[in-house]
Parts: C-alpha cells; structure tokens; sequence
C-alpha cells in the first residue's frame, strides 16, 4: 500500500524543502507533487501574478486581512478550479499504482483539507500541518524574490483554519532534521495502528 505524506501550509513555510529532504532521507522512494507543479503544466498566459485578474487561470487579488493589513490572495478561474481538481486525480492514480508520495498544497482550511481526505479516504495518509510565524514567512517571501508580496499573509489566516491534523511541524523553531524525525515517527506510529 501506497505511503501519503500530505503537507499544508502558507507560501514560504517551508513544505518543498521538508519534502525534498524526505525524498532525500527516507530509504523508500517518494514522489514529490504539488500544487506548484500543476500551475508549471499551465500555458504561463492563462495565470497572472502582477496583480490583474486573470478569468481562466490563477492571479493575486488585492484585499485586506482580519487586522486591516493589505494583502493578495489568489483567485481560480475555471481552468486554474479544473487544475486543483485534476491534482487530486493524479495523485490517486499515482497511490493506486502503489507510488508513496508527498503533496505539497495550499489548501484553506478544514473545507479544503476534507476534500483531500474524501479523495484518498482508501489509504494511508500522515496530514501534517506546516507551521511558521507570519514574521518568518513575510521575511522570506522577501527573501525569495520571486513572490508578490502580501501572497503568505493572505494565506497565513486562512490556511489552518479548523483543520486536525495527525502532526504540526514548526519550521522556524525546529530544524530540518528534526522537522523529518517528527514526520518518520508519527509515521511508523501510523503504521502500527
């Protein structure tokens, strides 16, 4: 049976390193997919990411925060809705034909989360939470240079919201490494029941 490890969390929390560096630590291979990786599949004009709506595709809408903060958060036109949609169905496809894998998504909240636990309600999965402060996170959306800026304060408020999941992993007040421990034990835990 196939090995799940689905990661949530903001823009910038860290989940692609942690999943590079499971692929790069766990003795069994792991693929490695994500929400990023459908969006790389898209023709690069159906998506906006300078601020301007953009109808079928993915783009950043100016708004503000529970705090009154400006921030973005991002609108899905119907072809961006079909590809959210479509990572689901690869990813079950891929556990059917026994591949473990990692996801690495931005989904908000318990609604969104709900809609990966129905599709792979037939296998074994670890739902870890990503967590990091939103200081950390507006620091290294700076630091990346490749972020609109306002993008993980957008999401910071949204994207755990009401959600259980079986682990939470800080990735500013714990390493890398210890970040993976926490993951490989909560994963043989998972095991054993």
């Amino acid at each position: 049976m196939s090995k799940i490890i689905y990661l949530n969390g903001p823009s910038s929390s860290g989940k692609t390193t942690i999943a590079k560096a499971i692929q790069e630590s766990f003795p069994e291979p792991y693929l490695h997919l994500g929400i990023d990786k459908v969006i790389g599949f898209m023709p690069a004009k159906i998506n906006n990411w300078e601020g301007k709506l953009a109808p079928q595709g993915f783009s950043w809408e100016p708004a503000q925060d529970p705090t009154g903060h400006p921030i973005y958060q991002i609108h899905a036109g119907p072809f961006a809705k079909r590809i959210v949609r479509s990572l689901k169905d690869i990813a079950l496809l891929l556990a059917s034909q026994h591949y473990n894998l990692i996801i690495d998504d931005v989904a908000f909240g318990a609604v969104e989360v709900e809609e990966w636990k129905q599709v792979l309600k037939g296998y074994s999965v670890l739902y870890v939470g990503v967590l990091t402060p939103l200081d950390v996170l507006e620091h290294r959306e700076r630091e990346r240079g490749n972020r609109f800026l306002g993008g993980a304060r957008g999401q910071y408020f949204k994207v755990h919201e009401n959600v259980a999941y079986d682990l939470e992993i800080d990735t500013h007040m714990h390493s890398v490494k210890e970040n993976i421990l926490k993951i490989k034990d909560a994963l043989s835990g998972k095991e054993k029941h």
